[in-house]
């Protein structure tokens, strides 16, 4: 059996534009595949292949300004790429019969799908991925929570990053060298473990498949569902035990309490929908004691930062002037 990294980049339309080919599909459509980019690794983890393709989209001709500048990829070469069906022919050819995609985040496979959908192809032979987030979380700290980013796992294996990331031939070979460092066939054999860690999981406001999605992000952490929640387990009403901890990467976390089963976490992962609305993915766990304390932790240096707001800039402004006194 074969393990290939698979990453892609896609374009993003313009919002006027996107709202248009929603209605026009009738179908889910975040982005368009404008690349794929794939290595392949033997069954000891040993790079045996790598794949690289530049795609035509047929719905978002015009690339994103962000998108180009993100990945280099100009919009001449793009509209000198093949289009996805040829694409996904000869990716299929390169994957071969007998392998498993790993991903680096849960979103690849996901976007693959949709856009095969819109070309009526068939995406049963996507199903056999892992994402390598979860597997490098239960293989370094068990902090399986985390959301680690590509860059931090090369960091965590001292892999140097001598070529450009947001090329996904480029990440794909990243994503294959840290999984050189995995136990790859305990980390699919154990990967549904840790599924059961969120007590409910649910997405609200998502317009990309057809629901409201909230103006602000003010508005989404003011919906009941996130201001009065109910336990999942007893169905009774949480009380909130602190405040809204805000933590990078548009997450949020709150601490509730209930009297039949302690103390629980209700964590929002907030996106963009394709209109500039938001989503929120939102979970509820358990709260185990060591997550607490570095909640209230957190908690506590957002509050300093909130009381003393020009503290930092007024440290480093007096120890400019110390420093210039000192030269004179």
């Amino acid at each position: 059996m074969y393990y290939i990294t698979l990453d892609l980049e896609w374009n993003q339309a313009y919002a006027q534009k996107a709202l248009a080919v929603q209605k026009q599909l009738s179908l889910r459509l975040r982005g368009e595949v404008i690349q794929i980019g794939a290595v392949k690794l033997s069954e000891d983890l040993k790079i045996c292949g790598s794949y690289s393709i530049i795609v035509k989209p047929k719905h978002f001709k015009k690339i994103h300004r962000h998108v180009s500048e993100l990945t280099g990829i100009s919009q001449e070469q793009m509209d000198e790429g093949v289009t996805l069906p040829e694409a996904a022919e000869s990716f299929r050819r390169f994957c071969g019969k007998d392998f498993v995609f790993l991903t680096w985040g849960p979103d690849d496979i996901p976007m693959l799908k949709d856009n095969f959908r819109i070309h009526g192809l068939e995406t049963a032979w996507l199903d056999a991925t892992y994402d390598l987030q979860p597997i490098f979380n239960r293989q370094t700290d068990g902090q399986m929570a985390k959301q680690r980013s590509l860059e931090y796992a090369m960091e965590y294996y001292e892999i140097p990053m001598n070529l450009p990331a947001h090329d996904a031939l480029n990440d794909a070979y990243f994503t294959a060298l840290v999984a050189s460092h995995l136990n790859i066939k305990e980390g699919i054999r154990t990967y549904h473990d840790g599924e059961t860690q969120y007590l409910v999981e649910f997405v609200i406001g998502d317009a990309d498949s057809g629901e409201d999605g909230y103006v602000t992000t003010g508005e989404l952490l003011e919906d009941p569902l996130i201001q009065s929640p109910t336990c999942p387990l007893c169905k009774k009403a949480l009380t909130e035990k602190n405040k809204m901890l805000h933590s990078r990467g548009q997450r949020y976390t709150k601490l509730f309490s209930c009297k039949s089963d302690g103390d629980l976490f209700l964590t929002l992962k907030l996106h963009r929908n394709f209109n500039d609305t938001w989503r929120a993915k939102v979970t509820i766990k358990h709260a185990e004691p060591e997550d607490i304390k570095e909640y209230e932790g957190k908690l506590a240096i957002e509050a300093s930062f909130k009381r003393n707001p020009r503290s930092r800039r007024s440290s480093k402004k007096r120890h400019r002037t110390r420093s210039g006194g000192d030269k004179a």
